[in-house]
Parts: C-alpha cells; sequence; structure tokens
C-alpha cells in the first residue's frame, strides 16, 4: 500500500512516522497555567507533521515554516486537537483546511498569515469562539459574506492580500475592534475605490487600515466611528473628505503618506480634527500648508517630510502641544521666529531643506532634545544655543558653517550623549578636525578652565622599621591625644588615613609596616612629592644598629624618591635619659652626613671618570660604528649619574624627638613644624571638578576602577559641570592622566602612570591594595593566619591539607590558590577581586606562576612563588648539576651588577619572580635559582661582599644564539626593575669567559653597558680583547652578543670557537677533541653544509623526520644540522664514542665528505686505524 497523499509506501511510512513522532514530542510542553501545549520554534523541526498529534489532547498549537499544505493532514480527523483554543500554522503552503478543522469549537485566536489561501476556508466560519483571526498576506481576493459568523471577533488582520471590497455582512462583527484591510502594495491595479461602508459600522473599531488600495472618498458613514483612535490610508488616492470626520472624536493617529497626491492642498475637512495627536503627510505634493492647521488643537507630532513646501505658516507654531516637526526634504529657507511658542517641542527635523540660518527665537525652545538640520545651506548657529539646556542630539552636517558658538559645550545633555555631528562644513573655529572628534574632544577644546581656591592636598608617609612607633604618632597626630599601639595593632604593610589639622590642608597619611617583609610593597607607595616622616625609636638606638634603624630606610627613600623632602622623629624620648639623646641624635646626623658625604664623593668621581673616558672616545675619530655605540652609551651613563646628583634628596637638618605616651611629648611642636612643611609648596590650584571627580569615582562600587571606566566618568562629569579639563594635547586622556597624576601625588588615589603593566587600572580605593597585600606580606604570618573550619571548607580546604599549604609557603614561599583564598576570607575581599589580585601581584614581581606537579606534593589549580619567603638553602643537587668548573666543551656567559654599598630592597627577588618567563624548570633558594631552557642552564646568584652586594647571572650551554638570548633578557629585566631605583649606584660587568673557561677565579671584567647593549658586527669573529692575556685572540661570539634570530655567520662562529675551546683544552689537560658533544657536533653542522641532509639520511634519520626538523627550525641551517645529528647520537645506547666515530665518519664517506673526515682527524688527532673520542 501507499499513503495516499504523498504515495510513499506505507511499510516505510510506519518506520518513518514513529521516528517523527519521537522527534516531535519534545515540543510539547505545560505553560505557567499547566495547560498542554505544543510549540515547534522555528526552523527547528523538519519534516511532515506526524499523526501521533490528533491523539494529543493540545490547547495550542504552533507549527510555522513546516511546510504544511493541509491540516489535518490528508483531510483526517482533527482527533482529539478538537479542544484547541490558539493555533498558528504561519509561513506554510496552506491554501485550504478540511472541514474537521471546523470542530474546534473552543478556538480563540487562529493565525493563517503568510500562506497560500486564496479565501478563508469555510471552515474557519464554523468557529464561533474566535476573537482573533490572522489570515494577512495570503492571496484572498475575496472575503466571504459567512465573516459575518464571527460574531466575537475583536481582531481581524487581512492585509497584504488583494481584496477590492469588503461584505456587508461584517458589520454583524459587532466587537471588532482592530481591523486591517490593506492590500499589497503591488501590483496597483485593483482595490476599493472607497472606505468600506460596512467597515463604518463598527462602533467598536479602534484601529482601521486600508493601505495601498485606490480609495478616493471617504463617506459620510465615517462618522460612525467615534472610537476610532487610528486610520491608516498610506498610499491611496484620496480627493473627498466628509465632514462628518469631524465625528471621529476619539481619533488620535491619522497617516495619509502618499495618500493625497492629487489634491493641492490639505483637505480642510481633516484639519478640524481638534483631538488628533499625530499627523503624517510624507510623500505628497503639498508646497504649502493652510493657514487653518491651527485647528490641530491638540496635534503632538507632524510628519511632512519629501513634499515641496517653501514656507510655514504662523499658525502652525499655535499648536502649543507640538512635540515634533519632521519637515524634512522640502525647500524651505526660513523657519519663522513664532517657533519660540512651541514650549514643548522636543524635536525639530528640517533635513534637506534651503535653510541659511536659524532664528534666535529657536533657542526659547527649553524643551527641545533632537535638532536634525543637516543638508541645508546654514553659515551659522544661533549664540545662545547653549540654552537648550535639555538638547541630546544635534545634527547640522553638511552645511555651509565656518564657525560654531563657543558656548556649545554647556549643552550637558549633549554631552553625555555625545550625538552631535558637524562634519563636513568648513568650521575654522574650532577647527573642523577638533569638531569631526565628536562632543568629548569638542568640548574639552572649547571649556576654558574654572578655577577655584583650592585647599592644600599633601600625602605624608610615615616610614621606618618595626615597632619604632609609626603607628602610635600618626594616632597622637590625627587624635591630638596619646594612643599607644597594640601589638595585635601593629600595621600590616600600610595603613591610610586622612588627616585635617587646619580647615585648608587635608593630608593623606600613609603608615608603613616596619618588618622587612613589607618592604616589598612599599615601593609601590613612595612618591617624590610626599613629605617623608622616617621615624626611629631613640630608646633603642645603638650605633650598631643605625643601617637597621635609620640608613636603610633612609635609603630607600633616597633613591626611590629623588628631591623628596624628608623629616626624621625619634620617639619614645621619655624612656630615654636628657644626657642620652643629645649624644645618640649627634652620633646619627654625623654618621648620615658622613655616609651622605661619602655618596656624592663617590658620585662626583664616576662623573669625571665618566666625562673623561667619554672626552677620549669622541676626540678619537675611528670612524667606526662599534664606537658610535659605545659615545652613546656613555653619554647615557653620564646624564644619569648627573641627574642622580642634582635631583638627591637633602638630609634633614634636625632631628626632632617626642613620645607620644600620655603627655605627648614635643607632639605639638612636631605637629606645628609638620604641618608648616606640609604648606611650604604653597597652595595648589585645585579646579572644583577634580574635586568633583574624586567623589563620583569614591561612589564607585567596585574594588578597581579600570581606566576606561574612569575615563568615562570623568567625561560625564565634565559634561554636566560643563568644565574642562583641557591639557597641552587636548584630549580627554590627556586631561584624565593630568587628574590622575595630581590625585596620586596627593595620596587620594593610586594610579601608576609610569607603570605600562598596571596604566590600565586606578585604585580609587587605595586602601583596597593594602588589604590585598596584607593577606600575603604578614611577619608573623605563622602565628596569625591559623585555620578556620568554615574558611577552610569555603577555599576547599581540610585542616591537614592546610598545613601542608601553610608549611609550603613559609618555607618555600609556595602559595596555592586554595591557601589565597582563604587569606582573602580573612580580610572579606570580594571573590570577584581574586584573579585581579593575582595578576596584580604578577605585574608587580611580587611572585611568579609554577606548575603544580613541579614542586609540591599536592595538586592546585594554581600555584604561586613568593622569593621573598624562601627559606631554604641550595640543595647538593645544585652543585652536581652546577660544577664549579666548567665542563668540557661547553660554553659559559656571565655577567655580575654590583652594588657597592646595598641593593635595592628586594632587587634579587623580583628578579626571581621575572626569571620566570624565560625558563622551563627551576630550583630555587634563599639566594639563588639553577633555571633550565632546552640544554641550556641558568644559574643567578646573590653574595654579599665587602659590604656590597653582588648579583651574578650565568648561562651553560652549547648552542650559542640561545645562550645569548637567555644572558640578555635577564639583563634588560635587572636594567628593567632598576628604573624603580633611578639613583641607586649599581656597576655593571660583563665576565670574560675566555678566563673562566681557564679557570680563573678572578676573570677579566668588561664593562656590560659598553658589550651587552650591541649585536656582534659581521665578519668579527676573534677579538684581542682580554686585558689578563693581550696576546691571546678571543672568539668575538664570547664577548659580543650574537643575534638570537638572524646571525648569518653563526657557522662560523661556532668554527671558532670550537677551535678556541679545543686549543684550550690542549693546553689545559691534553684532552680530546669532544666532536660527540653538542658544541662538537655544532662544529660538525658548520662545516658540513649543504650536504647535510644525505649525511644524516646515512646516519638512520627517516626523510619524514628531516623535514620536520627543516620546518621547526626555518633560516637556522646550523640548528637543523645540530638538531638532527644530536638525535642520531643520542639514539645510539650502549655505544662507545669509538663506534660513534666510525658511523659518522662512514656516512661522511658515502657522502663524497672524505674532506671533512681527513679535517676532523688530522685537527684532532684522530688515528684512522682507532679512532678514539674523549
Amino acid at each position: 500500500m501507499y499513503n495516499e497523499c504523498i504515495g510513499i509506501p506505507s511499510a516505510v511510512m510506519m518506520a518513518t512516522n514513529s521516528h517523527a513522532s519521537e522527534a516531535f514530542k519534545q515540543y510539547v510542553q505545560k505553560d505557567p497555567k499547566g495547560r498542554t501545549i505544543l510549540i515547534v520554534p522555528e526552523g527547528k523541526y523538519k519534516g511532515w507533521v506526524p499523526r501521533i498529534i490528533y491523539s494529543m489532547h493540545l490547547e495550542d498549537v504552533s507549527l510555522p515554516f513546516l511546510r504544511l499544505m493541509s491540516f489535518p493532514v490528508g483531510g483526517t480527523s482533527i482527533g482529539n486537537l478538537v479542544d484547541m483554543k490558539n493555533f498558528s500554522a504561519v509561513g506554510n503552503y496552506l491554501c485550504l483546511l478540511p472541514k474537521s478543522f471546523g470542530t474546534c469549537k473552543s478556538m480563540e485566536t487562529l493565525n493563517l498569515s503568510f500562506n497560500h489561501f486564496q479565501q478563508i476556508p469555510a471552515a474557519v466560519f464554523n468557529l464561533q469562539s474566535l476573537t482573533w483571526l490572522d489570515c494577512s498576506d495570503n492571496e484572498l481576493e475575496v472575503l466571504s459574506p459567512d465573516i459575518g459568523k464571527l460574531k466575537n471577533l475583536r481582531t481581524l488582520k487581512l492585509g497584504g492580500n488583494f481584496l477590492s471590497e469588503i461584505p456587508s455582512e461584517i458589520s454583524q462583527c459587532k466587537k471588532i475592534e482592530y481591523l486591517v484591510l490593506s492590500r499589497k502594495w503591488y501590483p496597483r491595479e485593483g482595490g476599493m475605490k472607497e472606505l468600506p461602508k460596512a467597515a463604518c459600522g463598527l462602533k467598536e473599531l479602534r484601529y482601521l487600515d486600508v493601505s495601498w488600495h485606490q480609495i478616493h472618498t471617504i463617506p459620510d458613514e465615517v462618522g460612525n466611528l467615534t472610537k476610532l483612535e487610528s486610520l491608516n490610508m498610506k498610499g491611496n488616492f484620496l480627493k473627498y473628505v466628509s465632514t462628518d470626520i469631524a465625528k471621529c472624536t476619539s481619533l488620535r493617529e491619522l497617516n495619509l503618506t502618499g495618500a493625497l497626491k492629487l489634491n493641492s492642498y490639505i483637505p480642510e475637512e481633516l484639519l478640524q480634527l481638534s483631538e488628533l495627536r499625530t499627523l503624517n503627510l510624507n510623500n505628497n505634493y503639498f508646497s504649502e500648508i493652510s493657514p487653518k492647521i491651527n485647528g490641530l488643537k491638540k496635534l503632538r507630532h507632524f510628519i511632512m517630510r519629501r513634499n515641496a513646501l517653501v514656507s510655514l505658516p504662523d499658525t502652525l507654531f499655535d499648536l502649543k502641544h507640538l512635540e515634533s516637526i519632521e519637515i524634512g526634504d522640502n525647500y524651505l529657507e526660513e523657519l519663522s521666529p513664532s517657533i519660540k511658542k512651541l514650549k514643548k517641542l522636543k524635536t525639530l527635523e528640517m533635513r534637506g531643506n534651503k535653510l541659511t540660518k536659524l532664528p534666535d527665537e529657536l533657542c526659547d525652545c527649553g524643551s527641545l532634545e533632537s535638532l536634525l538640520l543637516s543638508l541645508n545651506e546654514l553659515v551659522s548657529l544661533p549664540e545662545n544655543i547653549y540654552r537648550l539646556a535639555n538638547l541630546k542630539e544635534l545634527d547640522v552636517s553638511r552645511n555651509q558653517l565656518t564657525s560654531i558658538p563657543l558656548l556649545l559645550d554647556k549643552l550637558e545633555m549633549l554631552a553625555k550623549t555625545g550625538l552631535i555631528d558637524l562634519s563636513e562644513n568648513s568650521i575654522k573655529v574650532p577647527p573642523q578636525e577638533i569638531c569631526d572628534q565628536g562632543s568629548d574632544t569638542l568640548f574639552i577644546f572649547l571649556r576654558e578652565y574654572r578655577i577655584s581656591q583650592a585647599k592644600h592636598r599633601r600625602k605624608m608617609i610615615l616610614i621606618g622599621a618595626a615597632k619604632a612607633g609609626k603607628t602610635s604618632l600618626r594616632n597622637a597626630l590625627i587624635l591630638g591625644r596619646s594612643k599607644l599601639t597594640a601589638e595585635h595593632e601593629r600595621t600590616w604593610v600600610l595603613e591610610r588615613h586622612l588627616w585635617e589639622p587646619e580647615p585648608d590642608l587635608r593630608v593623606q597619611v600613609l603608615d608603613f609596616g616596619g618588618h622587612h617583609i613589607y618592604s616589598a610593597a612599599h615601593h609601590m607607595f613612595l612618591t617624590s612629592e610626599a613629605l617623608h616622616v622616617l621615624v626611629f625609636d631613640l630608646s633603642k638606638y645603638k650605633p650598631e644598629l643605625y643601617d637597621a634603624m635609620v640608613g636603610n630606610w633612609l635609603d630607600a627613600i633616597m633613591d626611590r624618591s629623588p628631591g623628596a623632602v624628608i623629616v626624621m622623629v625619634g620617639t619614645h624620648v621619655d624612656l630615654c635619659k636628657e644626657d642620652e639623646i643629645d649624644e645618640i641624635l649627634e652620633d646619627i646626623s654625623d654618621r648620615m652626613k658622613r655616609i651622605e658625604d661619602k655618596k656624592i664623593q663617590e658620585i662626583k668621581i664616576h662623573l669625571v671618570r665618566t666625562d673623561d673616558a667619554l672626552n677620549s672616545l669622541t676626540n678619537r675619530d675611528t670612524g667606526t660604528k662599534f664606537e658610535d655605540i659605545e659615545i652613546q652609551r656613555l653619554r647615557e651613563k653620564r646624564n644619569g649619574i648627573y641627574k642622580m646628583l642634582k635631583t638627591r634628596s637633602k638630609l634633614p637638618q634636625n632631628i626632632h624627638v617626642v613620645s607620644c605616651a600620655d603627655e605627648l611629648t614635643g607632639v605639638c611642636e612636631f605637629r606645628n613644624m609638620l604641618i608648616e612643611k606640609l604648606k611650604e609648596a604653597g597652595e595648589r590650584p585645585l579646579p572644583t571638578p577634580w574635586w568633583r571627580y574624586l567623589q563620583k569615582i569614591a561612589e564607585y562600587p567596585e574594588k578597581i576602577l579600570s581606566f576606561t571606566e574612569a575615563l568615562r566618568i570623568f567625561k560625564d562629569l565634565m559634561n554636566e559641570m560643563n568644565q574642562s579639563m583641557i591639557s597641552l594635547e587636548g584630549s580627554a586622556v590627556s586631561s584624565l592622566e593630568m587628574v590622575l597624576k595630581y590625585l596620586h601625588a596627593t595620596g587620594e588615589i593610586m594610579w601608576y602612570s609610569d607603570n605600562p603593566k598596571l596604566q590600565g587600572i586606578v585604585f580609587h580605593h587605595p586602601e583596597t591594595l593594602v588589604e590585598m597585600l596584607r593577606a600575603i606580606f604578614k611577619h608573623d604570618f605563622d602565628k596569625v593566619v591559623v585555620y578556620d573550619e568554615i574558611f577552610g571548607k569555603i577555599a576547599g580546604l581540610t585542616e591537614k591539607k592546610f598545613d601542608a599549604m601553610k608549611e609550603d609557603f613559609l618555607s618555600k614561599g609556595i602559595m596555592t590558590l586554595e591557601l589565597l583564598h582563604f587569606c582573602l576570607y580573612h580580610f572579606k575581599i570580594p571573590a570577584e577581586a581574586r584573579d585581579i589580585f593575582v595578576d596584580l601581584m604578577l605585574k608587580f614581581d611580587l611572585c611568579y606562576e609554577i606548575p603544580s606537579s613541579l614542586q609540591t606534593n599536592y595538586t592546585s589549580s594554581r600555584i604561586l612563588r613568593f622569593p621573598w619567603f624562601l627559606r631554604i638553602e641550595a640543595s647538593n643537587e645544585v652543585f652536581v648539576k652546577w660544577p664549579t668548573r666548567t665542563p668540557r666543551n661547553i660554553v659559559e656567559l656571565s655577567f655580575q651588577f654590583v652594588f657597592p654599598s646595598k641593593s635595592p630592597p628586594n632587587f634579587f627577588e623580583k628578579l626571581s619572580s621575572r626569571l620566570q618567563a624565560h625558563v622551563s624548570k627551576r630550583e630555587d633558594w634563599s639566594n639563588g635559582v639553577l633555571a633550565f631552557k632546552n640544554k641550556s642552564k641558568i644559574l643567578v646568584t646573590r653574595e654579599q661582599k665587602d659590604g656590597g652586594t653582588e648579583i651574578l647571572v650565568a648561562v651553560r650551554g652549547s648552542d650559542l644564539q640561545e645562550l645569548w638570548y637567555l644572558l640578555l633578557k635577564i639583563y634588560h629585566d635587572m636594567k628593567s626593575l632598576l628604573q624603580e631605583w633611578p639613583l641607586v649606584h649599581v656597576e655593571q660587568y660583563l665576565l670574560c669567559s675566555h678566563c673562566i673557561l681557564r679557570g680563573d677565579n678572578d676573570p677579566y671584567l668588561y664593562p656590560a653597558e659598553l658589550y651587552l647593549e650591541t649585536v656582534c658586527p659581521k665578519k668579527l669573529y676573534q677579538l684581542q680583547s682580554c686585558q689578563k692575556c693581550t696576546e691571546v685572540f678571543i672568539p668575538a661570539c664570547l664577548v659580543i652578543p650574537l643575534d638570537a634570530d638572524f646571525q648569518d655567520d653563526i657557522g662560523q662562529h661556532i668554527i671558532v670557537l670550537k677551535e678556541f675551546l679545543a686549543s684550550l683544552e690542549d693546553t689545559v689537560d691534553g684532552s680530546g677533541s669532544g666532536i660527540l658533544t653538542d658544541l662538537g657536533l655544532m662544529y660538525v653542522a658548520a662545516k658540513l653544509g649543504f650536504d647535510w641532509t644525505l649525511v644524516v639520511s646515512n646516519l638512520g634519520l627517516k626523510q619524514a623526520e628531516i623535514e620536520q626538523i627543516q620546518m621547526d627550525n626555518p633560516y637556522k641551517v646550523i640548528n637543523m644540522i645540530s638538531i638532527a645529528l644530536q638525535r642520531w647520537r643520542d639514539r645510539q645506547d650502549g655505544q662507545s664514542d669509538e663506534v660513534l666515530l666510525q658511523q659518522l665518519f662512514s656516512a661522511l664517506k658515502n657522502c663524497n665528505r672524505m674532506d671533512l673526515v681527513d679535517e676532523l682527524r688530522q685537527k684532532y688527532n684522530i688515528p684512522e686505524d682507532n679512532p678514539k673520542e674523549d
């Protein structure tokens, strides 16, 4: 048997129907009211509707775009669907509905739009419960008189069909409120000639659409539509309008777009609709408007685009309720001053007219929000346009403007929206280029400063050793009374407080925690603009403690904050004997002066030596580029030394003494001195908007503010206040940067303008950063951070796991994300700030991230290491992996930074953090790191020596380019870190590799800045540079860096290097050639040339592997050959060197490279009958 409808075998149909039924069931659901409904999402179901649907009890059925040709399918019974209330079959191929459909007596809504019906199916007229029927966009030509049976209809949509008449029986549908009878807009032939009288009998009608017919008459019967609110007659040919239309007292909207083209004037009958709110006369041919337009007393929206208007009647402006006038694309040359009467006008659209000027009276339209005047001939705008306070959109593009009102920036609402278009004019003031950049740039350019009398705003930093009395001093200054600090109240990292000693003086006080652990974060807060108060405990001072209590802190200020004003104060004077005080102060003053004089003398000597070196090179013209670079480096060095000398802070002239105990001895005098110092700089003019901006960002709820968001807030506020923050560059960004720098300098916010990594973050609540750092940098972490069951569960930590992680942190500096989460909860930092905090610490080089599997016995989603907390010493493995003497056939390159007195605080720890970016594996201890990258090794160590600090960086391996790459990366990292301490004195040296390879423990030192900041010139392979062996030619590649990527002559460098190493071995201990080492095979590679693929093929490498090596090392032929030879060697497990050499020589012979075999044997004394590789 075959299915009668579509000719498919019944067996196939049964199987297919079963599958379709299951797929179809997924769309059956319950609505919120508990009704069973079927809604097939558009495009989600393909295929025919399975018959199972007729066995379902459904109230709503929606079957859009399923290519249905009939429903029920094949004319079958409607089944259990007789109880349907809502049916939609939009966008199918339906052209009929079987009689069974008419049994759905409960049907209330029926949507058959976008199908192929030529008439409404007879079954529909049996659905007498219908209230909503949509048969729009079909092919209906006739509407059956049976429509009168649907007496409950309220909405009837028949638009987009071919109806030419409406049966009188429609008047029996007395409940209809919404009726759409519009015709398809094409073809234009046919359609109704008169507004259907039958429709005029529908007294409940509120909306009527008869667009795109050929209606020429609105009959008297229209007067019956007393409830009609909206009439759409777009695209008709209206000529006659009954006066009875005035009886349509509820009519609010009338659309006659293109419907009056046969009229030379607007029918007066239409101008009597006193309740009309919207009149649309677009696309007609009117050249004028009747003065009787004022009969539309309640008109709000007048739309008359694309006509031929040459003037407007003054009576139009009598319509006091008008909110919008849209009369673009006409021929209007002027706008009447009567426009000022329209106090409610919000939109004036006159694009594409012939306006040359605007009346000043336009500026009296205080409600105006949109002024759209593009494509006119305007040469100017009213000067008082700034009075349009509610203006949100201004378009005067494509006019002939040569200037704009200079007070335009006062339009606050326009500034907020940014909807201003001045393009394609010829504006001279301000320049058209500024106008084209939008409201922000334009308004910044236009505004002048409004400077108000500003308060003094300063930042004061309390710094000193732990328990020096900083917090107690702060309490005494701010509270005006004694409040000594209990042990549990001591400062962690730092605290921020506001001090207002006088009405016009506002001071942000930063109280630094004194423990050495906290110093990791101190550099983030030290600034030259602040007043630095160095606090020390007078009662505990001893000469041998000078550095710990005074010297180190003084150095930190003077090196990190050049030019800063420094005040010194000794606390606990009440605990000192009177005769001891002067002695202590004298000792401190003498030491400070003596040390500072020595530093100044060292800097001056260094400056003289640099000048001498620079003069000698300048006077000697060798014509080489190398010397030019040397001169440039020396000049930069000389400028740095000179700056260090000229910007050095002055030592405090006096040391004050106080007691913060009950009597507050000396505090009053000290307070008065501080106020005087803080006000010495004079009053800083502070524009009122800056203070308002500070208030705005203080209200921002997030813990951290992005620069983008800070800029948005800034623009909004400046526009709101009509204020300009114009900077030299004339941009909003530059203006904001100026404001942020000032607020940072005064301690109100924290923004690191000179740190590229952190420029995008504004700490509008500086205490947020403080709280974050407190979570980690605690001097008593072991005691303070204890397990809490609730916090532990939140962080996913058992007590056992917590203890293990805590121990790792305290000894190895390792912190898991879970432990960090635990700490952040302790300080109530929101969870969403956690990732930002981690990234922040990484950016500040406070820690580095390590793979979890390498350092711990447990897993974690993220693990950080803080070098500050490392307590372990170097293991024995370190000395095995990095022997004191450089191994044979291994190259060692190294440099060192020597800080004659002390290195900057935490310099080594920060370097350790940065090192992670360049290595794949590492082992750390308190004063060193041994790291690995491919086959190269890196050693970084710190050593206290002769009162100073030496940091040595050495790399070992055989890949010259990789060694130089690693060494230079670390060198530039160290140079970058020194920028945080611009005045620190450091000596930089490149250690002579020739001396190191010879075992000399006191190698010759090259000036690092001269050699490490250049690239080895082409064809320079040897130098007589080592002053300890002036007669020896040293490979240039051991002294001058090679290009890591494009060293064209790398092969020749390797040949020279290998021969040099071989000569050292012969000289030192007579050992063999080392051809089978990595470096030896690189030597062979350099000699081998383009025959290498044949040689390595003879050695057993497959063609695919050779090609992969080539792809992995583009343009690096020596690397390709070396890797291939090393792979061959490494695969010969258990083979002696003698056998390997025989294999290599055999492969060379087979490829006609006997010349290379002979050269290797002769150069390295390898007997032909018994080759041997030591």
